[in-house]
């Protein structure tokens, strides 16, 4: 577990060390470390290709969030969780009007990824 949160805190140093007007866009080094978070979680939830589940998760769900304090949040309760989550403590007051707003715009992809299109 400490290095999963040390992996999310390198990554955030690295995002929040690029000054843009934008937020910076979820870099390939975002979703390896996404992948190697959710997978092993998601191998106790999933029997099938966790690794597949997860990349998918990435790049319809997590990587569409563009506040890149929700986007670690939501990476962290992967880590804890074993889905996208965010708990409030999690992210600092200025965010915490958005958080609903961010859960709902990742439940439909999530479920998509873990359950397939229905």
């Amino acid at each position: 577990m400490p290095n999963i949160l040390a992996a999310a805190a390198v990554t955030a140093a690295i995002m929040a060390g690029s000054a843009q007007a934008a937020p910076p866009a979820p870099t390939v080094m975002e979703r390896d470390l996404f992948v190697s978070v959710c997978a092993p979680r998601m191998s106790a939830r999933m029997a099938k290709q966790p690794e597949v589940v997860c990349g998918c998760l990435h790049d319809n769900a997590v990587s569409r969030e563009q506040d890149t304090e929700l986007r670690m949040a939501l990476i962290r309760g992967v880590s804890e969780t074993g889905v996208p989550s965010i708990q409030y403590a999690w992210v600092p007051g200025r965010s915490h009007e958005r958080v609903v707003e961010a859960l709902d715009k990742i439940a439909a992809p999530t479920l998509a990824c873990m359950f397939g299109s229905r």
